[in-house]
């Protein structure tokens, strides 16, 4: 079993070289990594990185595009260069323990029913008991997401992978042949949700196959370089849930999925208002109401 690692970054060269330094000290390195960049030229760290891999067997191969528009197209291109049976997303400001890979691909090669996979974040930060409920209460149907029970109640020294019906994009590892039948989606500008638009897509491609592994374990330090604005964000969620359910949705609950979402994110709007005392936060959920509404979905 051969390992591919692709990073997808933009102005971030600290955080990629930390990054790539969790890399060169795994105790099973991966057999290649692509980096694709997007940064603007100064914030390059080619150089850098070649001298860090010279001392192993790892083959890197970096391109410097920044005519590539964002994370969803930088994972597509990755594509056309991976030359392995597993290829491994990762955001740029992610640091993995030392025995991740070999971790994941223990999981892989033990469960051949496993075709993607996650590690577990150690400083996820923690979520207050409304935040949790008010998750809960509102994502079910199309918008189900398993990921939080498991998280909250995950024995983090057991190896066991649990199944769950989405993969965070970031620290994602699939088996390649996920690719042959899945594609991302370049057209319709996914951002916050691109990891489950793509993960709703996969299940039904592959059914029950998605898994943690709670021995697999990593930081993200969620950089402020290149993240929207939490005022921007209130509303591109709006934008993609709609989105989400134009494209991917079905009527086994009669839209009430969508709606309740829609309204959990309504509540998060009006609680940001009162916490920044900035009336934008509403404007701008109901401005994603009408964006949304009006945007068509291509292919």
């Amino acid at each position: 079993m051969t390992f591919s690692i692709v990073i997808p970054t933009k102005n971030r060269p600290k955080e990629l070289t930390a990054m790539f330094n969790s890399i060169i000290e795994q105790t099973r390195l991966p057999d290649q990594v692509i980096i694709i960049d997007q940064s603007k030229s100064e914030n390059l760290v080619k150089a850098t990185l070649e001298s860090l891999v010279k001392e192993t067997t790892i083959i890197l191969k970096y391109f410097h595009d920044e005519g590539i528009k964002g994370l969803v197209q930088a994972k597509a291109a990755s594509l056309n260069f991976n030359e392995c049976d597993v290829i491994s997303f990762f955001d740029d400001d992610i640091v993995l323990e030392s025995n991740y890979l070999k971790t994941i691909e223990k999981a892989l090669v033990s469960s051949p029913n496993i075709f993607g996979v996650n590690g577990v974040i150690l400083n996820i930060p923690s979520l207050t008991f409304f935040k949790r409920h008010l998750f809960s209460l509102t994502h079910f149907g199309l918008y189900k997401d398993l990921r939080q029970n498991v998280i909250l109640s995950i024995d983090k020294n057991s190896f066991e992978p649990i199944p769950v019906n989405v993969l965070s994009g970031g620290l994602s590892s699939w088996r390649k042949e996920v690719f042959d039948k899945v594609k991302f989606d370049i057209e319709n500008n996914f951002h916050a949700y691109e990891d489950k638009e793509f993960s709703i897509r996969v299940g039904r491609a592959f059914p029950n196959q998605m898994y943690i592994v709670p021995t697999a374990k990593l930081y993200h330090y969620h950089s402020a370089g290149n993240r929207q604005s939490l005022l921007k964000r209130t509303m591109t969620d709006v934008v993609e849930v709609i989105m989400l359910f134009k494209k991917n949705g079905d009527f086994s609950y009669f839209g009430f999925d969508l709606l309740m979402l829609l309204f959990g994110l309504f509540l998060n709007s009006i609680l940001l208002s009162f916490k920044y005392l900035n009336i934008n936060f509403i404007l701008n959920y109901f401005k994603g109401i009408n964006e949304g509404v009006k945007k068509k979905i291509i292919g």
